[in-house]
């Protein structure tokens, strides 16, 4: 019998009904899943290792003042800012040890991390929706996901948490603190070892 799907710290929903951790293949190159709170960092962490010359990225929220910032110039609205930085295997492994927890549980973060050398990606998104990106050939991920019994499903077979969303089951992503910290402390600290903003997004 498949557990039940926990949720992330940072996100309130009520009714989840039908939902569970599963996959879904959407081409050759690219999967989609849902995943449970808990299994999310230890699956992103294998993942990685397949990634060959990997850079990590993160989307975090404007602050309040870069917000106003951006207002004065006319440009209204919410937005993110996109972060990249250049990590080996190990650092990668180092970042989600420290930070992993406080990523993985944030509702209005996301982060993921690409390759410099091939068309490969993972994409942590919201709702707990993990994206699976590898050019023609998805197996490698499918095996990690099996290993930690996530089962494939068919697409009707497949429910995301923001499908339910309604206004009888609203949903509401907030910014988590843990051990202290938020992902502002986090850009901060990474940022002294490079980490670099990219580019300033608007949320659709």
């Amino acid at each position: 019998m498949q557990e039940n799907l926990k949720i992330i710290e940072g996100l309130n929903i009520s009714e989840i009904s039908g939902v569970k951790s599963a996959y879904m293949k959407i081409n050759s190159s690219e999967i989609n899943c849902v995943i449970s709170a808990e299994k999310i960092k230890s699956i992103v962490k294998k993942a990685v290792r397949l990634i060959k010359k990997p850079f990590l990225f993160l989307e975090v929220p404007c602050t309040d003042a870069q917000e106003a910032e951006l207002s004065k110039k006319g440009d209204d609205g919410t937005h993110m800012q996109l972060y990249n930085l250049e990590v080996t295997h190990d650092v990668a492994d180092a970042i989600l040890d420290r930070y992993g927890d406080l990523l993985i549980n944030d509702g209005v973060t996301n982060f993921g991390f690409c390759s410099l050398k091939t068309e490969t990606e993972i994409y942590a998104m919201p709702f707990q929706n993990i994206m699976f990106y590898n050019e023609n050939d998805t197996s490698i991920f499918e095996n990690i996901l099996k290993e930690n019994n996530i089962p494939e499903v068919k697409s009707e077979q497949f429910v995301r948490i923001d499908s339910l969303i309604s206004k009888d089951n609203p949903a509401d992503r907030v910014l988590v603190e843990l051990n202290g910290e938020t992902v502002f402390d986090m850009v901060e600290n990474l940022t002294e070892v490079g980490l670099t903003l990219c580019d300033t997004i608007k949320e659709n």
